[in-house]
Parts: structure tokens; sequence; C-alpha cells
């Protein structure tokens, strides 16, 4: 990290940023790129900026998408507790036929995982687990087209997270099975259900949270018991229709059935 590009980047600058990214949340709108510097813009400010967003917005964290960095890269998002959807049905407040969303487990957090000096291992995660539930990522961004912006643009406005279906709490799943393969069937009226050999992208469902648990509690913050954490797709992104039941088959481990609604035109 550039030491001297976060001190040359002023804090109205990232202020700024975060409001422009609250403004195009709360009107559905979309920003060709973030008010800044790109040359001035690190991980570190993106994730500064993404972390103001929530409090501008006056957000509560009610879990978080992360997977392991990778290089120049932090995969690292809140995602915001009126953001997540426990119910059949995920309102998207916008006109589309289809909606993208990544089939992906959700771990829940049962104690509070506090920021410390110590590191978090992986048997202080698996303890903290109290659940696991299906779950669907729903993507979106606020930009007009996400491949002109750089991944620090991306990474401030949460890495392409619009929300989270969370389904039932999967069957004979526990922290201590979390599975690298798994199955995924999207099936939907009228058409062939369409399967996939599905497998988590870090080979490894819990090495993600250890990394998070770490990344965050170096800044200060906590991971809360009820939070949900989700570490990465089992089945890619896929494009699904709106305005009709789908139903997402996960293995052995259940069903997640979710309507998407519109808005109409």
């Amino acid at each position: 990290m550039d030491q001297s590009a976060v001190a040359d980047m002023p804090e109205a600058s990232i202020a700024h940023a975060a409001a422009e990214l609250v403004r195009a949340r709360q009107t559905n709108s979309r920003l060709d790129a973030l008010p800044c510097d790109d040359g001035l813009l690190n991980l570190e400010q993106g994730f500064q900026i993404q972390q103001q967003v929530g409090v501008l917005a006056g957000k509560q964290v009610g879990g978080w998408k992360c997977a392991l960095p990778k290089p120049g890269k932090w995969i690292v998002a809140p995602i915001y507790a009126d953001d997540i959807v426990r119910s059949h049905q995920y309102p998207l407040n916008v006109t589309t036929a289809t909606v993208r969303i990544e089939p992906e487990l959700a771990c829940v957090l049962g104690a509070d995982l506090p920021a410390r000096s110590a590191p978090y291992t992986a048997e202080d995660i698996l303890r903290s687990i109290s659940e696991v539930r299906l779950a669907l990522e729903v993507i979106d961004c606020r930009y007009t087209d996400p491949h002109k912006v750089t991944f620090e643009q991306l990474l401030a406005d949460g890495l392409f997270n619009h929300g989270l279906v969370l389904g039932p709490q999967a069957i004979s799943l526990s922290s201590s099975n979390l599975p690298v393969s798994l199955d995924v069937t999207l099936s939907h009226p009228g058409v062939e259900p369409l399967r996939i050999a599905g497998a988590h992208p870090d080979h490894d469902p819990v090495s993600p949270i250890v990394w998070l648990a770490n990344f965050l509690s170096a800044r200060g913050i906590d991971l809360q018991a009820g939070q949900v954490v989700i570490t990465g797709s089992y089945a890619g992104v896929l494009q699904v229709p709106t305005q009709q039941p789908l139903d997402i088959q996960f293995g052995e481990a259940g069903s997640l059935p979710v309507f998407f609604s519109t808005l109409e035109e």
C-alpha cells in the first residue's frame, strides 16, 4: 500500500465520493465514476469510502461478503441489514426482466468477534458460527459501466452487492462440514432445469472468514453475533428472470424458493 497516496487524498474527497454513492443508492441512479483522482485512490481509501457510505446512509451492517484476497484486490464489503430479505419475495424496486444472483452459503455468527490484537484462527471462527443457511447474493452496482472503473471504485461501492436473500437453514450442514463442492440446480416454469456441478471459489469456505475477521480487527471493526457472512458463489453469477417463481436447489442441503418482483412499467 502506498502510504503517500493515503496522505495525499483529502478526507473531503473521500466524504464527497461516499456522498455520491449514497445519492446513487437512494435515487436508483448510476455514476460514470467517482469524483476523485484515480491516481490517489488505493485499496485502503476505497475501503474508507465504502465504510463512509454506510455511515452517511444511516445503515446498520447485517453481514459481510468476503473472499481470500488476490493481488491488488481486497474482497470485502458490508451487507446492510435492510438489504437482507428473509422471505420468498425480493422487491427490486426497478423495472427489469432479469436479475443476477450468486448461490452461496451464509454463515450466521452466534458470538461476537471483537477487534483485538491477537489474530483469529480457524478454530475461533468455527466456534463462532451458530448455523449455516442457504442464500442468494443479489448482484448490481452503482456505475453505468463497471468495466470502465477501477477495482478501487468497485470496492468503494461494495463489490456489486445489492442485497441478500437469506433462506432456510441448510440440511445437515454446520461450521464443521461446510462443503467445498455443492451442486446447484436452478428451476423455473417452462424451462429445463439448469444443473451446475458447483464448487467453492476459494476451495475452503472457512478461510475467507478467518481473513475477514483479522482484516476488520486490524481496522478496529467488530464482527457481531447475528451477522451473516458469505464467502463466494458455488455456481458463479446466474442471470434469472423476474416476475416468476424460481427454485434454487443446493444439492442435499435443501432448496431456496424466491420471487423477484419489479416495478410495473
